[in-house]
């Protein structure tokens, strides 16, 4: 009996430390309405191909306002192509109010904006410059970097 409890107890902590991945925001860009984050725990190669999670914060707003979308993108660095793959809709008060799953197209990636920074950071091994939060409600509540 006492086996079967230490079992279920290291299985229930290996699913909690697989469901809870760390995290990693770093602003990379900035308008005077979004703040851009992306999340450098999440840039990793699965055969070719590098899943990237990115942000969009709202630049301005009360520190109880958790709204926010996080758009996941694969790219592949050996042609340079890259396409949307989940998008995630977080509402006010920190809980997901949307998601879709699409596989667009694979495209080239651009050369500049967000999506050729997203490139460069998965397939370049360059970073954003600047502080990093483990959560994008730590980035709110630190004033959402500003």
């Amino acid at each position: 009996m006492r086996g079967i409890a230490t079992f279920a107890l290291i299985a229930g902590l290996t699913l909690t430390a697989q469901s809870a991945a760390a995290e990693s925001w770093s602003r990379f860009s900035a308008t005077d309405r979004i703040a851009y984050l992306v999340d450098l725990d999440q840039l990793n190669a699965v055969d070719g191909v590098v899943a990237a999670r990115f942000a969009r914060v709202p630049s301005q707003g009360d520190a109880a306002d958790q709204s926010h979308e996080i758009e996941e993108v694969s790219i592949r660095c050996s042609d340079g192509q890259s396409r949307t793959t989940t998008n995630v809709t977080i509402g006010a008060d920190g809980a997901e109010t949307d998601r879709y799953s699409e596989e667009t197209p694979w495209e080239p990636s651009p050369a500049g904006g967000i999506y050729g920074a997203l490139k460069s950071f998965a397939c370049d091994s360059m970073r954003p410059r600047g502080d990093t939060w483990p959560t994008i409600a730590a980035f709110i509540a630190a004033g959402r970097g500003g």
